[in-house]
């Protein structure tokens, strides 16, 4: 039988071994983006691209809080430190293609907190149901700003957020997954969303738009001050082509089809050289903020009181 001792000093390994993955697997990532970080830094102002990066951190935190928010929303509550190591370090499995490999990561993660696959995965299908929500919804409202078209060009986005907001209602998503777990011969979750959960997570998801709008803009600002325009432009464009993104699951983190959209949105003011600049640069900066949180997360020295099980309501149903 283990001893404590011998546990403790395997959960240790184990956390410099995640950690030194995390390490080894970001600065991979960034050296195979310095051809395209050289290219964005020599035209872009170095001032901007700083800033830009640290809007590109604030926009990924964020993030983590709408899906914190919908994690305290089922009734889960794992401690938020923990849960946001959990977060930034599985974050980078979205480089790899499929795109399933956070929530996946996630739903193992959660049993350390007592925390059921199911409701690890219903959190993970609300969350990039608002993501995704909320992206159509502010590339609807904002990229007509920078279409000669207006409405007419991009009005149909409207329709998509209509099964979206069925699905994101606190009870649709956990009373399909309580149906399936019955055909499945499972026990039900039993569980709702509140509309507190949902309500904050969309909340800070609407924030990780405008970050990543000031990002953008920021960017942009090496070409010239930016008009209210190009910021609509901006804004919308990300926030449409995450949206994009996570709906083309072959795609790692979105890769091409985020960056295309950013461009044609930017190039009506900009010109197609500089739109596809930033999008270049937005694409590496968004990859440095995730490897910085991340190895940030896995270095993350344990605290007194921020074990994964400490002082948390559990709710442990697996499949």
């Amino acid at each position: 039988m283990r001893t404590p001792a011998a546990s403790a000093r395997l959960t240790r390994s184990v956390r410099w071994l995640l950690a030194a993955v995390v390490v080894g697997f970001g600065v991979w990532l960034v050296w195979r983006s310095t051809d395209d970080l050289g290219t964005a830094v020599r035209q872009l102002d170095p001032v901007a691209v700083v800033i830009a990066g640290i809007a590109a951190i604030g926009s990924t935190m964020a993030m983590q809080r709408a899906w914190f928010a919908l994690l305290r929303g089922l009734g889960a509550a794992p401690v938020r430190r923990s849960a946001s190591r959990v977060f930034y370090v599985s974050q980078l499995g979205k480089y790899v293609p499929g795109s399933v490999w956070p929530v996946l990561a996630q739903m193992e993660f959660g049993r350390r907190w007592g925390i059921g696959r199911t409701v690890m995965l219903a959190a993970n299908l609300l969350f990039l149901g608002a993501i995704t929500a909320t992206g159509i919804a502010a590339g609807a409202l904002l990229l007509p700003w920078a279409s000669p078209d207006g409405m007419s060009g991009y009005g149909w986005l409207l329709l998509a957020l209509i099964p979206l907001a069925l699905v994101l209602h606190p009870r649709t998503l956990p009373a399909l997954l309580d149906r399936l777990l019955v055909r499945l011969g499972k026990e039900p979750l039993g569980i709702a969303l509140s509309g507190q959960g949902l309500g904050r997570a969309l909340g800070w998801a609407t924030a990780a738009w405008l970050l990543m709008g000031a990002h953008v803009a920021v960017l942009a600002s090496s070409f010239g001050r930016p008009s209210f325009d190009e910021v609509a432009a901006a804004t919308g464009g990300m926030a449409l082509g995450w949206a994009a993104g996570i709906a083309f699951i072959p795609a790692p983190a979105g890769a091409g089809v985020r960056d295309t959209l950013l461009a044609l949105s930017l190039t009506p003011f900009l010109g197609t050289t500089p739109a596809v600049t930033i999008a270049l640069a937005s694409r590496v900066l968004l990859l440095l903020a995730d490897v910085v949180l991340a190895v940030v997360a896995a270095l993350g020295r344990h605290r007194p009181g921020s074990a994964p099980d400490a002082g948390q309501r559990a709710v442990s149903n697996d499949v």
